[in-house]
């Protein structure tokens, strides 16, 4: 159907989606550990590799069914030409907006990832050429495409003209910029440390079940959520239907989600929540034993769900925004699949050091990861109460009420009534 901005959100990423999501960030691993790429070569074309898969099994096919279902539009040559230059002078805006925060805040020029891409533009200029005229060529594609062509880039184009446009829509830009310029900038970043990770301490040298195994399978899980992340971060392309709806606009939304992430959580975890400094789990339990491996186990078990959550969105995933409901992968079960999964590892992992360090402290260090955890169920109620604006999400929380995990716990667990 036509791409607009009020489309009708998917009800889930298909099966063939996930298992190209998968495929494609796999195969950029292999192939970056095949060649021998420094990080920040390897993270780009991990990410590449997704991208192409994303295209090859849900992009073309959404292209394919827009044109073929497109009324097209009356409107003069000149009127179409005249919109696409307003978009390209907004986005060339929104471009300058980004290198200036990255040449101004040391968030931005202290990474790694935009010392890589400023590394990688000087050195090579036809890849940066072509990416140019690739973006002008896809500006220009969606405008014909779009069943409503006047979007938020259109408007803050017009704002750059100095033309009348619609302050709403410029904000929208604004809130989305940021959202991308941050994750993406923290994604990559983590991709590029997580790469030199794998390449130092690869899991296959290990041996299988020992703690550097795990930890090197722990690693490896990490590396490939962050592929996925700095992808869907990317990937927000209206030209394929994987445009962002809506962004967060309150203020607790963004602090709950914000202060998640580095550089908030560390400096906060450090001045107020070290729930981390202590004994080690080794005081507690011996590495190659039964309880070890079930222990080892079992919050491995935890990562690779977070990780399964990610691949559910495909190319839809970001924090802060709607993108299209997900129902699919374990999304079926929990509203949060994500968060809670997340957050079970924690306290998996941590669970050693807490008795290790005696009763008091144990409890104390236990409250503060309790507040961690907190902040996570203040995240998700954030994000419901932004989504919940949607009556595809309001259907599926009731789905989820009626039907999900907890759902049928309790009828599990519900006593029955003694036959009379």
């Amino acid at each position: 159907m036509p791409i607009s901005q009020d489309r009708d959100i998917l009800a889930g990423s298909p099966l063939i989606i996930q298992a190209a999501t998968l495929v494609g960030a796999l195969v950029g691993i292999a192939l970056s550990t095949y060649l021998q790429l420094e990080p920040g070569k390897a993270m780009a074309l991990a990410v590449t590799c997704l991208l192409l898969a994303w295209i090859a099994v849900d992009g073309m096919p959404a292209v394919r069914r827009a044109w073929s279902s497109q009324d097209r539009r009356h409107e003069s040559a000149a009127a179409c030409w005249r919109r696409i230059g307003t978009k390209l002078a907004g986005l060339a805006a929104l471009l300058g907006a980004v290198v200036i925060a990255c040449s101004v805040f040391p968030f931005f020029t202290q990474s790694s990832a935009v010392q890589w891409f400023i590394e990688a533009g000087h050195t090579t200029i036809p890849i940066s050429i072509a990416v140019a005229g690739a973006t002008i060529l896809y500006v220009a594609v969606t405008d014909l495409v779009a069943e409503e062509p006047d979007d938020y880039l259109h408007q803050v184009g017009r704002a750059v003209l100095m033309q009348d446009f619609r302050e709403e829509d410029v904000l929208f830009a604004l809130r989305l910029l940021t959202i991308k310029c941050f994750f993406l900038v923290l994604m990559f970043s983590g991709g590029i440390a997580a790469l030199s990770d794998l390449a130092d301490k690869p899991a296959w040298v290990f041996p299988p079940l020992s703690a550097a195994w795990f930890e090197g399978l722990m690693r490896l899980a990490i590396l490939l959520d962050v592929i996925l992340a700095a992808g869907g971060y990317i990937a927000t392309f209206k030209l394929f239907g994987w445009h962002v709806r809506a962004t967060e606009t309150t203020a607790l939304g963004w602090l709950v989600c914000l202060v998640c992430y580095e550089p908030f959580f560390p400096a906060i975890s450090h001045a107020f929540l070290p729930y981390g400094d202590g004994p080690g789990w080794q005081s507690v339990i011996r590495e190659g034993s039964a309880v070890f491996i079930l222990w080892s186990v079992a919050t491995l078990s935890c990562t690779v769900i977070y990780v399964w959550a990610t691949v559910a969105f495909g190319p839809r995933f970001s924090n802060l925004t709607h993108r299209g409901i997900i129902t699919s992968g374990p999304y079926r079960f929990v509203k949060h699949p994500a968060y809670v999964s997340k957050n079970i590892s924690w306290w998996l992992f941590a669970a050693p050091s807490f008795i290790a360090s005696g009763f008091a402290e144990g409890l104390a260090r236990a409250g503060m990861l309790a507040i961690v955890s907190l902040i996570y169920l203040m995240r998700a109620r954030a994000e419901e109460r932004m989504l919940s604006r949607d009556p595809a999400y309001r259907d599926y929380a009731e789905t989820i009420a009626a039907h999900g995990l907890l759902a049928m716990a309790k009828r599990r667990l519900a006593p029955t009534a003694p036959r009379v």
